[in-house]
């Protein structure tokens, strides 16, 4: 199974692509749509039949099932903060004990593997997975279309994918992998 991936800049543009998908004969679960977060996917949802995947909940489902260790989110560990201390990841809360000044609880989550992860698990290819995370963390919207297994052979694309794709041009996708 393959798909023809388009990055798209708003909801409205998003909304326009899965409903031409649909028209040209893609079903609800041949299509595949993926926002930043649920304020992003909420009006796909509520304006089409396709469900939207939020990154962040994919990151945070992946990596509970991830066992690299520091990549996991369920690691918090607490850290004593001061001048100069590079944290990575989210800060999440903390209080002052005695004899300390500070106490922070951190998530430490290396942001690319989980999210390359995310992505890779939904089925989006490995050459298109940094292109769709940054897309992605740029506000970018991205809709898939699976084009099942197939090849062009230079000649008119007639195929599935190149009516996804020619779809996804008439909506205006900012870009198409």
């Amino acid at each position: 199974m393959s798909y023809k991936i388009a990055i798209f800049d708003t909801q409205n543009d998003a909304i326009q692509a899965v409903q031409a998908l649909e028209s040209a004969g893609f079903t609800p679960t041949e299509l595949k749509v993926i926002a930043k977060n649920r304020d992003e996917s909420r009006r796909i949802e509520s304006e089409t039949d396709v469900h939207a995947d939020e990154l962040e909940d994919l990151q945070e489902t992946r990596a509970a099932y991830d066992e690299h260790g520091l990549g996991d989110p369920r690691i918090i560990a607490p850290v004593a903060v001061t001048p100069g201390l590079g944290m990575s990841g989210g800060f999440t809360s903390g209080m002052a004990f005695p004899g300390t000044p500070f106490i922070a609880a951190g998530v430490f989550l290396d942001d690319d593997t989980s999210t390359n992860s995310a992505l890779s698990d939904l089925g989006v290819p490995g050459g298109d997975v940094d292109k769709c995370r940054e897309a992605i963390a740029q506000g970018g919207i991205i809709v898939a279309a699976d084009i099942g297994n197939e090849s062009s052979d230079g000649g008119p694309d007639l195929s599935r994918g190149g009516e996804a794709e020619a779809a996804f041009r008439s909506c205006g996708a900012a870009r198409i992998l």
